[in-house]
């Protein structure tokens, strides 16, 4: 018969191995969660409102909070172009004929994101 200290050592170890097993069996299927959270964002479509609300955030900064009232980013079209929705066809006319300038402060302000497009497009439509 083995000594006590003997029993607890052999316990010890056989908990020691059993965890093991477990861990190895478990982290086998485990997947890490910042490996889902893209194909997720994309499968729901997320991904491009995400970047949408964050240029939304952003175009105050690019215009001015007077433009951003009666403008704002709405989608990137088929050409990955960013369409920015107008109140007004006197301010679309205005944003058009600045559009290099603005075009500009938005590449320089998402340079270092994954929000990329092409080029930007202004459109009439009333705001809700």
């Amino acid at each position: 018969m083995l000594s006590t200290k003997c029993q607890e050592q052999h316990l010890a170890y056989n908990f020691s191995m059993d965890k093991e097993r477990k861990l190895k069996r478990l982290s086998g299927n485990l997947t890490k969660i910042s490996e889902i959270i893209p194909s997720v964002k994309e499968n729901l479509g997320l991904e491009k409102s995400l970047k949408i609300q964050a240029l939304s955030e952003l175009w105050p900064l690019i215009t001015s909070f007077e433009v951003a009232k009666n403008s704002t980013p709405e989608y990137f079209d088929k050409e990955d172009n960013l369409v920015i929705s107008v109140n007004s066809p006197t301010l679309t006319t205005e944003l058009s004929m600045q559009k290099i300038s603005i075009l500009s402060k938005l590449k320089k302000a998402t340079k270092d994101t994954d929000i990329k497009f092409k080029d930007v497009r202004f459109i009439n439509k009333q705001l809700s």
